[in-house]
């Protein structure tokens, strides 16, 4: 960890364990939104063909852990650099070409999750000032459901730029293409 003489850590290695620390925790409550999607799609099959009793609400509780268990998931893979990458032209590259492409390709991936986190944010937004709610019968404000979306984009955005700037993937080993 980098520190100042005094043996203080530096600001940005302080900001960087916060946003660890904020991507552990999302990524611990897109596990709880699992095991809320396993739960549900039981219950609701034992309470459909067993008791004959179908309940309104697990399909849209499912639908809303879903989009929550993505976006916040999304984040954690993005700082192990776990997620899916076709390697084919990095393959053929010398390590050092390689790298740069790797750097350039992370640049274009933090630029475009910026965009579209910009562009959600924006959405959810309109969904707050708008009051929009989701379809009955398990209604809640949209921006509820929305608001995981621009979170997963903007912190994937940050880990990618940290990136950028040198910072090797979690889990992976130094100087290894990713």
């Amino acid at each position: 960890m980098a520190s100042t003489p005094g043996g203080t850590p530096t600001l940005g290695r302080r900001l960087a364990a916060i946003h660890d620390a904020i991507t552990a925790a999302g990524f611990g409550l897109g596990a709880v939104c699992l095991a809320i999607i396993v739960c549900s799609f039981c219950f609701e099959v034992v309470a459909r063909y067993f008791l004959s009793a179908p309940t309104e609400w697990a399909s849209p509780v499912v639908s809303y852990a879903l989009i929550a268990m993505i976006f916040l998931a999304v984040p954690e893979l993005t700082r192990r650099a776990a997620h899916i990458s076709i390697n084919i032209l990095l393959d053929g590259l010398s390590p050092e070409a390689g790298a740069q492409l790797t750097r350039v390709i992370r640049l274009v991936a933090c630029i475009a999750c910026a965009f579209a986190a910009w562009f959600t944010a924006d959405t959810t937004l309109g969904q707050f000032e708008q009051g929009i709610w989701t379809s009955p019968p398990f209604a809640l404000p949209k921006w509820v459901v929305s608001i995981f979306v621009p979170y997963g984009l903007l912190s994937s955005a940050i880990y990618f730029l940290r990136q950028v700037l040198g910072e090797t993937p979690a889990g992976q080993i130094e100087g290894a293409q990713p």
